[in-house]
């Protein structure tokens, strides 16, 4: 009986599928990780300060790649969570910051915290991950939408359709770039992940050349479908697990079922859906209140349990999943895999993606 390991925050739980009900599972080869370290502690040593986006597994490998190298030659570091990356990298211990959040400004503009528009060389690095809404999350999507006043919502009102799009530059992607040109002196490294590990950093890419560098794997549709929200620093909130898995739905039938497995360590995320499971986002306020963070994501959650039968393995409170969320859940993978399998069927194929947020899916 095949047995498959999948990421949940920092460890795996394993998933067990018959062999005839799996399908196709997917998993590009690693292969050699084209990482430039030497140009990027070159690009570094030239910065005032380095700016770490997120949180995630390459993210975090690139940075010990090049702090050692530099050494304690006085530099600053921002990180919008300072205590995860001091934990992960102990050479960094007290000297992470945090920024407060730039004030928002009157008008169409928007406003940049300080600290990015002061003279001298800025680093930036953060891991890509496909979005349904920006397309890409790359170093410079992740820069302004933590340090640019207003950011998301700016972005919003170029992108009025919510339907998902990932790997797909539209407007709110766009808005993002004219943002990032108010940033001084700015480079932006984005590390594209494969197998939980870095394994290509581009140096202010274009959104074609990062998208090019995802893996790609096509599958038949089955009527089941595993989807890993891929570990710890991607499955932290509901926000994130659900933004991440649009990029792979299409391995799945509609109507089909999917089994989401994802840790949610830090709760659901955003504000829109924290509104939601505490009763406070109405259909009403959605039509009529400006925008809050993340409500595009309420809309794809709807559109997930309107199109599939989604069932949820996390940490979430029972109350919040279930009952707040009107997701089915389960208590434990064992549970999860059951439930899943008795919805396809005897002789119904269940197709795996271990880690979605690393790959484009297609039905073949």
């Amino acid at each position: 009986m095949p047995e498959l390991w999948i990421p949940y925050g920092t460890v795996e739980t394993l998933v067990t599928i018959q062999a005839e009900n799996l399908g196709a599972v997917s998993g590009a080869p690693a292969g050699a990780p084209a990482l430039d370290i030497e140009r990027l502690v070159e690009l570094a040593k030239g910065s005032t300060s380095v700016f770490v986006c997120d949180a995630a597994p390459a993210t975090l490998e690139v940075l010990k790649g090049i702090v050692a190298p530099l050494g304690e030659t006085p530099r600053v570091f921002y990180s919008p969570a300072p205590k995860g990356i001091e934990a992960s990298i102990p050479e960094l211990k007290g000297r992470v910051a945090t920024l407060p959040p730039p004030l928002p400004v009157e008008g169409d503009d928007v406003s940049v915290a300080p600290e990015l528009k002061a003279a001298g060389a800025k680093l930036f690095i953060g891991t890509a991950r496909p979005d349904p809404f920006f397309g890409l999350l790359d170093a410079k999507v992740e820069a302004c939408l933590d340090w640019v006043a207003r950011a998301r919502a700016k972005a919003a009102e170029g992108g009025k359709a919510m339907e998902p799009a990932p790997f797909r530059k539209g407007t709110p992607y766009e808005a993002i770039e004219g943002m990032a040109e108010k940033i001084t002196e700015p480079k932006f490294v984005t590390v594209v992940p494969r197998g939980g590990k870095a394994h290509a950093t581009l140096e202010d890419p274009p959104f074609d050349a990062i998208k090019n560098a995802f893996a790609r794997t096509q599958m038949p549709q089955a009527k089941g479908l595993v989807v890993g929200a891929g570990g710890r620093g991607y499955d932290d909130t509901l926000s994130s697990s659900v933004r991440g898995l649009w990029n792979v739905v299409d391995a799945v039938r509609k109507t089909g079922t999917i089994l989401l497995i994802a840790q949610c360590s830090e709760g659901v995320g955003s504000t829109a859906l924290e509104m939601m499971v505490t009763g406070r986002l109405s259909d009403e306020k959605r039509r009529r209140e400006a925008y809050v963070d993340g409500l595009e994501e309420v809309f794809y959650l709807n559109k997930l349990k309107d199109e599939y039968d989604v069932l949820l393995l996390s940490g979430l409170p029972e109350t919040y999943a279930r009952a707040k969320l009107g997701l089915a859940t389960a208590k434990g993978s064992g549970e999860a895999v059951g439930r899943l399998l008795n919805k396809v069927g005897r002789s119904g194929k269940v197709n795996v993606v271990p880690r979605a947020p690393e790959c484009l899916v297609e039905s073949a």
